[in-house]
């Protein structure tokens, strides 16, 4: 399913397979990164993706990921990678259905 996100974008992770304490955290999405792809965590080390996801920052938002040097897990404040299909977009794509909703209901 695709939600067809865009950097900017607001949305709350509804799902996790590990860090299920991040569910109904609201976020921004930054950058979709793929399986392999390189991104900067927010302490400045590089990491490489093991899934398709998107990295999503937030006041909220915790995520971990392995140091490549050390193998170790680490926290991270801030960000996150988060999969596509565990974020749900909060934008106004839902004004017109809520509306028609209020109007069977007059």
């Amino acid at each position: 399913m695709s939600h067809n996100f865009k950097p900017g974008d607001l949305a709350m992770i509804i799902g996790a397979t590990k860090l299920t304490d991040q569910i109904g955290v609201v976020c921004e999405l930054v950058q979709f990164v793929r399986d392999g792809d390189e991104y900067q965590t927010p302490n400045n080390n590089l990491c490489q993706a093991r899934l398709s996801a998107w990295i999503v920052v937030g006041d909220s938002v915790s995520g971990r990921y392995l140091e490549r040097k050390t193998g170790k897990e680490v926290r991270t404040p801030g960000q996150a990678l988060v999969s596509e299909k565990f974020l749900m977009p909060l934008r106004g794509d839902f004004a017109p259905e809520q509306q028609k909703s209020r109007e069977v209901v007059l």
